[in-house]
């Protein structure tokens, strides 16, 4: 943990009950929508890839239809 972090957590640490729930609270919240990005970022990477990978193969079979029609 970093001398940066450690310093959050140790003033976390010093407030009192309820507010150090709000703050847990809100770093929960925090994560869930980070991991929550991190799928949507995936699914985005995915159809990303496989539309590449479409066209890539739509442009291969286009080259290969012209040779057959030029040979």
């Amino acid at each position: 943990m970093s001398t940066k972090a450690q310093a959050i957590l140790e003033e976390i640490q010093g407030l009192p009950p309820d507010e150090r729930e709000e703050v847990l609270d809100e770093v929960l919240r925090l994560r869930e929508r980070m991991r929550q990005w991190e799928q949507q970022k995936a699914r985005l990477h995915e159809m990303q890839s496989r539309h590449a990978g479409s066209g890539l193969l739509n442009r291969l079979l286009a080259e290969r239809a012209k040779e057959r029609a030029r040979g």
